[in-house]
């Protein structure tokens, strides 16, 4: 036998009103279609749509609802339904299983899969296939909801059966799509009971009969020579009281908690509902609902309709008339962990109903270290564990090599074993405790585990090292959580940077050095150093002697040079070496400039070797393209002013030839300036604005004079 059953917690459930929905067999949103003779023992009706097909032939023995007032309120209510069952807690999670023993001859097949009142859950598709039953267990108010979160199949040829209860108080929600009929043993009706309520479409095989409701919130219905009948309304589960009048006074009750499963201290809310659907009214109506052990009353009771004693647990309603309910509301705060049940009885021994909660422990407080180093233990402190529970549940990683040495209600201790890997791990405990009700929430926890570090490898600089050069030494593979400590040694040797880190900056010194670092966390040390090694020298810096002047060039050399050093030049921008090259090796080098007034810096460094990784510091000159100058440009005008602008009568490339002469005359052929080694200073002092005339001789190179003669213009 394949059976499932459920402790039914505070869903001693109360059925959703299907208000006016409950008086159609079918509704879809925008067609019904039918095939054959479809028989429908209620109303039929659509809502929004208005398309109604196959009746006749099939026979509505209701109202037919098309698109009307009637059907869109009916509709509404579907839809409210629909939510209403999305919002009950499951008491089981069913997903994966198939309900029913399939049509393969068996005693299991014969009984079928049981389900007693409560909410059942699939997270996906359900399928029906064989003989499934509801048994409300000689509660005729049992309720059973069906949850399915995607379609729902039902196999052609099984059977939904009510057992003790009514098919009225059977619902699957469906949010997909129903199909009633695709497998099992295909062409063999159905005998089906309940109410379907589906989000989409739902299809009924050839000639499947139901006790009960098809509703769709947005689909469609389509029926195939199917014979579908309301169930007989629900009666009252007791009776009591009195009234004048004609008729008697039917009294009903029912009771629900506002959840299934509570923490020990949390409030639960019950509410209990007397209805009369008699014909008169009820006279000298008591309920008595006194709080069990583990439940102890909040105040204040709210009735709306007579008063609660919370000493005697008793309500007395007094007069209840015809066709009215009276409701009673009660806080109580859970004391106790495990199963509680709250029953509620009608007065002169009239109708009885109950509800059964779970309350479970709280959750454990757990505090302790939040790391342990590999074969070290770390013990942690437990709190607000609840009265009742048994033990604590401690759950480890499997095979980390963790394990419990010791526990106990307020405390425990992890160890970590030899062969633990570092790392971070998830703990759990659980407050255990018996009975049928749940263990308490996890309390989770999170341990790292450290072990002593592993010893580091240095990354040294990829060159040769030069005295008072500054290096970076880093740590190849760095641990998370690890403190890396440096020092140096050495003559001259330097850390320039922090001490710790996984890089240091180095300015190594003149003698035999290294550098040692040591990895660090509170489980170890570990220690590294590099090999000792000595720096290399650079040579003396060099000195640039400048030997450029018009008849030599742009050229320079080094001032007493040393035997086996290497030279390197670097030219400035808009200068070259005679080779077109920016970079020359040599003692001496001649530059040339891409333009007459370039300046720039040339500069030098020297090594033991070509290629030598100690170069000495730079040596630099300022060079001037104009102090190799040999063309002689002598202006025609200047202006004496004093505004610092053409002020005096300069001769370009002069300078650069002192053997020279100047004469200046007047018009009329008067000298008026005569000058040896002329330094560009004329400024026609004392001459008024005029043209003048010069005759300048000038020695070049070759020692062979020129003579320049020609007019001058001062303007002030």
């Amino acid at each position: 036998m394949f059976a499932i059953s459920s402790t039914t917690y505070a869903q001693t459930l109360t059925a959703p009103s299907l208000g006016m929905a409950g008086e159609f067999a079918v509704l879809g949103s925008n067609a019904v279609n039918s095939t054959g003779s479809s028989i429908i023992y209620g109303d039929l009706g659509t809502s929004p749509g208005l398309l109604v097909t196959g009746f006749p032939t099939g026979i509505v023995l209701g109202d037919t609802e098309r698109g009307t007032v009637a059907a869109a309120t009916a509709k509404s209510d579907v839809v409210r339904v629909y939510n209403e069952l999305a919002q009950f807690t499951p008491t089981q999670n069913l997903t994966g299983q198939t309900l029913g023993a399939g049509f393969i001859p068996s005693e299991a097949a014969v009984r079928g899969t049981t389900l007693t009142r409560g909410v059942y859950r699939f997270d996906g598709n359900a399928r029906i296939s064989g003989r499934l039953k509801f048994d409300g267990q000689s509660n005729p108010g049992s309720v059973f909801i069906i949850q399915v979160n995607g379609d729902l199949v039902i196999d052609a040829g099984s059977a939904i059966n009510v057992i003790n209860a009514n098919p009225n108080n059977v619902f699957f929600r469906v949010t997909g799509n129903v199909t009633i009929g695709t497998g099992g043993l295909i062409g063999t009706p159905s005998t089906l009971s309940g109410n379907i309520i589906a989000q989409n479409n739902a299809l009924l095989s050839l000639c499947t009969t139901l006790v009960g409701r098809v509703l769709s919130t947005s689909g469609d219905i389509t029926l195939n020579n199917n014979n579908i009948s309301l169930p007989e309304p629900i009666g009252s589960s007791g009776g009591g009281g009195g009234g004048g009048g004609t008729g008697t006074a039917n009294l009903s009750i029912t009771k629900t908690a506002n959840g299934s499963t509570f923490v020990i201290g949390d409030n639960v809310i019950y509410t209990i509902r007397v209805t009369n659907s008699g014909a008169a009214d009820a006279t000298n109506v008591t309920v008595e609902d006194k709080l069990p052990a583990g439940l102890t009353f909040v105040p204040p009771a709210d009735a709306d309709r007579g008063t609660y004693d919370a000493n005697t647990g008793i309500w007395t309603i007094g007069t209840l008339p015809a066709n009215q309910t009276a409701t009673l509301r009660l806080t109580a705060k859970t004391t106790a962990i495990g199963e509680i049940t709250n029953i509620a009885v009608i007065g002169n021994g009239g109708g009885t109903d109950q509800a059964t909660i779970c309350v479970r422990p709280a959750r454990p407080n757990v505090v302790g270290a939040q790391e342990v180093c590999t074969g070290g233990s770390v013990t942690y402190t437990v709190s607000n564990v609840s009265a009742g529970v048994t033990n604590l549940a401690i759950v480890v990683p499997m095979n980390s090599g963790l394990t419990i040495e010791s526990q106990s209600l307020t405390g425990f201790t992890i160890r970590a074993g030899a062969n633990t890997a570092p790392g971070t791990y998830a703990l759990t405990v659980v407050a255990v405790t018996t009975g049928n009700c749940q263990n308490s929430q996890a309390f989770p926890i999170e341990l790292i585990v450290r072990a002593a570090p592993a010893t580091p490898v240095i990354t040294s600089p990829a060159t040769a090292l030069c005295a008072g050069a500054t290096y970076q030494y880093s740590i190849a593979q760095p641990e998370a959580g690890v403190t890396y400590t440096w020092t140096v040694t050495g003559t001259g040797w330097e850390r320039i940077s922090a001490a710790t880190g996984t890089t240091v900056q180095v300015k190594a010194g003149t003698g035999l050095g290294k550098v040692t670092v040591v990895a660090s966390n509170p489980c170890g040390t570990a220690t590294a150093s590099t090999p000792d090694v000595t720096p290399g020298a650079a040579p003396a810096t060099p000195v640039i002697v400048d030997n450029s002047g018009p008849c030599t060039g742009l050229t320079y050399s080094i001032s007493n040079p040393t035997a086996g050093v290497t030279y390197t030049w670097t030219a400035p921008a808009g200068f070259t070496f005679t080779d077109n090259s920016t970079t020359m090796t040599g003692t001496s080098v001649t530059l040339k400039a891409t333009n007459a007034n370039a300046v720039g810096t040339l500069t030098v460094t020297a090594s033991n070797a070509t290629g030598s990784t100690c170069p000495s510091a730079a040596a630099s000159v300022e060079v001037r393209a104009a102090d190799a100058g040999t063309e002689i440009v002598i202006p025609t005008v200047f202006s004496p002013n004093g505004d610092g602008i053409n002020d005096s009568f300069v001769i370009r490339n002069l300078l650069n030839f002192p053997d020279n002469d100047l004469t200046v005359y007047n018009r009329w052929g008067n000298e008026i300036f005569k000058t040896k080694n002329y330094r560009n200073n004329w400024m026609a002092t004392g001459l008024e604005e005029a043209t003048y005339f010069y005759v300048l001789r000038v020695r070049g190179c070759d020692g062979k004079d020129q003579v320049f003669r020609g007019p001058v213009q001062v303007v002030r």
